[in-house]
Formats: structure tokens, sequence, C-alpha cells
């Protein structure tokens, strides 16, 4: 490209926004997505250099700083990222790239070699925060571990989810055959793109005949299984993804009730249930759901808030916000979210407790430690109400379903069932 250095010099810059914490913002997309608004000068093509290049140090940032102390004796700047970043991506072009503006970023061009050397340590070698590391290396095989790490690093791409309400997913492939889909892996009503595509104008989307959900997490309203005029509670609504599975499994019946401990994240699930033809969903306060539905829920879903390890190939700047005040945070939230609400489920009910996280903490030892407190829950096989839906996976004898990112391409995700026994 005859503008490198131009692009260089943009990335440099929008890294530094999100490097340096300059903005109220913190997502990188976010503050992607408003820099290439301030820019509408940039083309497509620009755009998408300087988005897989900024996005590319973002989830490498750990192995390049280690690359650079070891190669290197600058100071770590976005500038010398920017340009280590490309000299690794670019090994055959970057000897053509001419500066024409002697700036800091010229003279690190300029000044620094790129070596292609890599550490022992898995941990550093895939750029996954220490935090997390501590918390994963002793709990998982190390030939996971060596799949799971590098899969990490890459994005699973987009899936979408079939809305049964208003198609079929034979019907939607021949509505969508514009777009590079295939078919999933896991969920009978997945498909996924090939590449990106701007999903939110394209006429299907817009008439709601599907959502953008990934395949892990469609997972989750199949293990919950429910019955047209079962009572569901979803506690941890949100945006609404999983509630508007629910919906569909239902076939939209008025037995659905939507709440969130913080009710502006409700906004989203009202306009995704418009789209979507969704109409008998309940939203109700979470004071009045206690107050209300105490003993009375056939099924309790608590999408529990969490460290979002399992997305991070999807959401990499998240890995690098995650602290131990904040993983303490989300581990007692979890084990007050259960204390707090599991008397919502009646006899006989079912609690399914999920996470987009990898870390055990939030997962198993949180299922374990609360059925170590309530002798009256017991754990059931979350595979037998997969197998109900056509759903197989390869499983041991443990009845909570864990997936790895590496595992079929999608975000990691922890989903275990407890039924109330009395």
């Amino acid at each position: 490209m005859k503008n490198t250095p131009l692009l260089l010099s943009h990335t440099s810059e929008l890294f530094s926004l999100w490097y340096h914490k300059e903005l109220a913002i913190r997502a990188a997309d976010k503050i992607k997505r408003k820099y290439f608004a301030d820019r509408r000068y940039l083309g497509s093509k620009d755009r998408r250099f300087i988005e897989e290049l900024f996005f590319n140090m973002i989830r490498n940032l750990r192995l390049y700083n280690w690359q650079i102390e070891n190669t290197s004796t600058q100071k770590i700047t976005p500038e010398l990222l920017t340009v280590h970043a490309y000299k690794r991506l670019y090994p055959e072009t970057h000897q053509n790239v001419v500066f024409k503006i002697k700036d800091t970023l010229a003279t690190c061009f300029e000044d620094h070699h790129y070596q292609d050397i890599y550490p022992d340590e898995l941990d550093i070698r895939w750029s996954m925060p220490s935090l997390v590391w501590e918390h994963i290396k002793h709990h998982y095989q190390s030939e996971e571990l060596n799949d799971c790490l590098p899969a990490m690093l890459e994005s699973p791409g987009v899936h979408l989810r079939t809305n049964i309400l208003k198609v079929t997913t034979p019907e939607l492939m021949q509505k969508i055959e514009d777009l590079p889909f295939k078919l999933g892996t896991l969920s009978p009503e997945a498909l996924r793109l090939e590449k990106y595509s701007n999903l939110n104008q394209h006429p299907a989307f817009k008439h709601g005949l599907f959502d953008l959900q990934d395949e892990s997490s469609q997972l989750v309203a199949y293990v919950c299984n429910p019955r047209k005029n079962d009572l569901v509670i979803d506690l941890c609504a949100g945006a609404g993804g999983k509630t508007m599975h629910l919906a569909a499994l239902q076939g939209d019946s008025s037995s659905l009730i939507a709440t969130d401990k913080y009710p502006d994240r409700l906004k989203e699930l009202i306009i995704r249930a418009k789209r979507l033809g969704v109409r008998n969903i309940k939203l109700t306060p979470i004071k009045q759901v206690r107050e209300k539905y105490k003993a009375k829920a056939d099924i309790l879903l608590i999408d529990a808030p969490c460290s979002g390890s399992g997305v991070y190939g999807r959401h990499p700047d998240r890995k690098w916000e995650l602290t131990d005040s904040r993983l303490d945070f989300y581990t007692n939230e979890q084990r007050h979210i259960l204390e707090n609400n599991h008397d919502l489920v009646k006899v006989g009910g079912y609690l399914i407790y999920a996470t987009c996280s990898i870390i055990p903490d939030e997962n198993h030892l949180q299922v374990e430690n609360f059925l170590q407190k309530h002798s009256n829950f017991k754990a059931v096989s979350v595979f037998e109400d997969l197998q109900k839906h056509a759903i197989r996976i390869n499983h041991t004898k443990e009845k909570y379903l864990q997936i790895l990112p590496h595992h079929y391409q999608s975000d990691g995700f922890f989903i275990a069932k407890i039924k109330r026994m009395d």
C-alpha cells in the first residue's frame, strides 16, 4: 500500500486511545467505531487494515511486550507496538515502506528490527493474562491448553440463530443465499458466516428472521428445554439473547418472565423482541419477581455475570481488564445470586446456571459450593436435554458442560442443570 505510513499512523493513534484509556468508553470495539465515525474519509480497505492491526495488537499484547523487551532497548509505546505488529504480520512488504515525515512513528519504524522469537511459557506465548493462567493451568490437561490458548487469539466469527417463530433453518438459508454462510456445528438452528458482513442492514435481519448469537450460547436454552406452559424466569436477562431463544422454544407463550438487577440493560431486549416478533415476555422488576414467584418456577435461568474469559477471542480487550478484585467481585456476585434466588424454583423444577467463562471458580466450583449448602438440590446431566434436540457432544461422566473455544470454534461456555428435589 502506498499510504501505509498514514495507515500506521491512524492505527497507532487508535491504539493509543485504548492503551492509555484516554476516552470515557473502554471497550475497544466502541473506541474503534467512534474513531471511524469521526474519520469518514477512510475507505473500507483502509478501515479493514487499521482494524485488523489494531485488534492484532490487543490480542498479542503480552507476547509483543515480551518480544520487544528481549530484543530492544526502546521504551514500549503505542508507536513501537504498531511498528512491531506490522513487521510481524507483513515481513515481505515492510522494507518498501517509506515515511516522508520524520515523526516518532517513522523513527520507530527505522530503528526497530522485528525478531521472531517466542518464550517457553505458554501464557506469554499466547498472550494469556497471568491471572487467568493461574486459575486454569492446573485444571485442564496440557493437551487441552495447547489447543485452547491459540484458539483464544482467534475470533469464532459470526454465528446466527434461526428465529423459528418466523422461519425454519432451510427457509432462512434460502433468504440469505447472498451471504457466505455454512451450517452450524452444534445447534440445529445455527448458521455461521465465513466472513464478516454488515448484517444489521440485511432484509432478513430487519424482518427478524434470525438473531446474532454464538453457538455455545444457543445451547443454554436447549438445556433449559422449556415446555410451552412452563413458568420460566430469566433472572439476568440483560440484552435478551437467551431470552429470545427461550421465547422461540416456548412458541412465544405468556409464561416467560425476564428481569435483571440493572433494568437499563433490558432496553436492548425490548428492541430485540420487537424485531423478532416476540410479544409475550413479561418484563418484571426483580424485587417483584422474588415476591410473586417464590417456589413457582419450572425453570430458573441464571446466566451469571462473569469474567467473560470464554469470549476473549471475540472481545480480546476484556482479558486486560480482569483483576483479582474484579474476579472476586464476580465470584461473590454469582454466589449471592444463587443464594438469594434459588427458592424461586418449585419442587421438581430446575435451576440452570451458565457463564461464558473457562475459570473453574466461576463454574463447577461455584455449583459444587452451592450444592454442598443445599442438599435439596441435585445436579442432573445437561446432555440428556441436548440429545433431545439432536445435539450430541462428546463428554465424560461429568454432568456439567464446559466448552472451550477450540472445541467447536465458538465461545467458551459453562452450563449446569440443578433439580430441586424437595
